[in-house]
């Protein structure tokens, strides 16, 4: 396993610092489809949906990091509402971890 670079980082004092809790992003429909998701039998279901409202890939599994890249390789979403699904999956493991019923949002 490769290790991170660990490099000494400067911080500039003029750095641009952007305070995000109050940020307002309106939801919008990618244009290439949307997400699915549920837990069956312990595992993250996680389907992508194109516009004609057909599932046309599902991805099973724990491993929301490997999901997320896989999501990314195939180029399924925009990057803002690649964050969303990324939030989304997540929320979906802690539940399994928690032993709480998913909901999506």
């Amino acid at each position: 396993m490769k290790k991170c670079p660990s490099h000494k980082i400067e911080i500039l004092k003029t750095r641009k610092i952007i305070s995000c809790d109050k940020l307002k992003f309106p939801w919008k429909q990618d244009s290439k489809g949307y997400f699915l998701i549920k837990i069956e039998n312990n595992k993250i279901c996680c389907g992508f949906v194109n516009n004609k409202h057909k599932m046309i890939i599902e991805l099973r599994g724990k491993n929301t990091d490997k999901m997320i890249k896989e999501i990314a390789k195939r180029k399924l979403c925009n990057l803002e509402n690649m964050g969303y699904i990324a939030s989304e999956l997540m929320t979906a493991k802690n539940c399994i971890k928690s032993k709480k019923r998913y909901i999506q949002r």
